[in-house]
């Protein structure tokens, strides 16, 4: 008899116990059912532990708040209700529900006992916007802080230029996606609307010539003939580069190129002394009229006169002439493009004439040819060398005045230029070797009767200057 009370009482134990637990698991079970489970969420807000009422009203508040929206950097604020934006608390609650009621009953019970992990899951949420509404708001910000690119601008009280800006245009399809998804959102309610970068427009020729035209203008009745010539790109600006001026002494750069053309390197004593003194700060006629009739024209100066122009006229240089050695006459003038034109006239010089745009070819010619290549290479085969290009650089390099062109550039920028001058006309022509670039710049000034030194000498410095700081705007 004891023995079965004895199994009677492990038997109760035994059934009781497992009770116990289940009922405990249960009454657990019914409390945790009052909070939403872990790894749930609504619109990305992780809603584990609230009460569905909680959850609910947490989205009401988070739908309701502005997103907070940034273009560039500039602060902007996007009302729900300017989007007619509504958050349907019922039809939402209506999902929740179901999804709860999926994992309650036994199946739930069970995970809960063996504690097994939820699986994530995120509750549709009910919200809406007008995309009409936001379509229009695109539209605005569109309009009101997109901008173009903005080229370069001159500056003539520094001869400088403000560089361009770059442009700067709304994505609407991907902002209009992210915005979207920040509206439908109770946590990712900022958003950097996309915006798209043109690049801010490169200084170009014409912005020079925009700078170069405002300083011509301050000079009444002056009539100015210009050439620029970027040697990296090619690129050219011209003003009045094609008119007709005085040949000058200008003219000696091809006294020079001749000289080289017509004798090897290296050059006698004798000629190196004509080449010195007509090149240098004295700008001797006499000796280069002495180069003329010796060198260019064997023995004598009106053939060097005629025999330098055929040569120029074969290097394609039509508006370049002399008929008649420095301080001499000629028979006649000689009829070019330059000159035959009746819409505007410098008087020039009948004996010897030449354009900025020629002289700065010639220039050009020689700068190419100290590299091995070029016009002079091509044209005249074997008659030079780079070396003796290089030297014909070294020989206007050596033309020191501190005034003109040079007066514009910076102290350690090399200068080779000739200048000449007479009452009413003043020039100088220069290769020039800048920390931005080499460049070609020639500069003619021609007033009637007479052109004050004063002015003329400012004004292509400050030419020199403006171009001088286009090739180095970013030095």
């Amino acid at each position: 008899m004891r023995r079965k009370s004895g199994i009677i009482i492990w038997l109760v134990i035994i059934i009781t116990i497992p009770a116990l637990f289940l009922t405990w698991q249960y009454v657990d079970y019914r409390s945790a059912s009052r909070v939403l489970p872990a790894e749930m969420s609504m619109a990305g807000l992780l809603v584990e532990g609230m009460t569905p009422d909680h959850a609910l009203n947490a989205l009401e508040v988070a739908f309701a708040t502005p997103v907070e929206v940034t273009y560039r950097g500039q602060p902007l604020s996007l009302s729900p209700d300017s989007v007619e934006l509504r958050y349907n608390a019922e039809e939402t609650r209506a999902s929740l529900d179901e999804i709860l009621a999926a994992r309650s009953g036994f199946d739930g019970f069970i995970a809960h006992v063996l504690r097994r992990p939820p699986e994530p899951v995120d509750v549709p949420v009910a919200v809406a916007f007008s995309e009409e509404r936001l379509a229009g708001f695109l539209a605005r910000i569109a309009m009101q802080y997109d901008q173009s690119p903005q080229g370069p601008v001159p500056l003539p009280a520094s001869l400088t230029f403000r560089p361009g800006e770059p442009g700067y245009e709304l994505d609407v399809e991907s902002s209009r996606a992210r915005l979207a998804a920040a509206l439908t959102s109770a946590t990712e309610r900022q958003v950097e609307l996309v915006v798209r970068t043109d690049e801010a427009p490169p200084l170009e020729m014409d912005t020079l010539g925009q700078l170069l035209q405002s300083l011509l203008d301050d000079h009444a009745s002056l009539i100015p003939g210009i050439f620029v010539k970027d040697l990296q790109t090619g690129d050219e600006l011209e003003i009045n580069a094609d008119i007709a001026y005085a040949g000058l002494s200008v003219l000696k750069i091809s006294i020079l190129e001749e000289t080289y053309r017509i004798l090897d390197a290296p050059l006698d004593p004798e000629i190196t002394e004509w080449l010195s003194n007509t090149l240098g700060v004295t700008s001797s006629n006499f000796q280069a009229n002495l180069l003329l009739r010796d060198v260019i024209g064997e023995g004598d100066g009106y053939r060097g006169a005629e025999n330098l122009t055929g040569s120029m006229n074969y290097l394609g240089l039509r508006n370049t002439f002399m008929v008649a050695p420095y301080d001499e006459v000629g028979a006649l003038t000689i009829v070019t493009p330059a000159n035959s034109r009746t819409d505007i006239t410098t008087e020039p010089d009948p004996y010897m004439q030449t354009t900025p745009l020629d002289i700065g070819l010639l220039l050009e010619m020689i700068h190419q040819c100290s590299h091995g290549g070029g016009a002079l290479m091509t044209a005249y085969p074997g008659a030079f060398t780079a070396d003796e290009c290089s030297q014909m650089f070294e020989w206007l390099a050596q033309n020191r005045i501190d005034s003109l062109i040079e007066a514009g550039v910076s102290p350690e920028t090399v200068v080779a230029h000739k200048h000449g001058f007479t009452g009413d006309t003043h020039a100088d022509a220069a290769l020039v070797l800048s920390p931005g670039g080499d460049f070609v710049l020639v500069v003619y000034l021609y007033r009637p009767q007479w052109l004050e030194w004063e002015e003329s000498s400012s004004l292509i410095a400050d030419i020199a200057a403006a171009t001088y700081n286009y090739f180095n705007s970013t030095q």
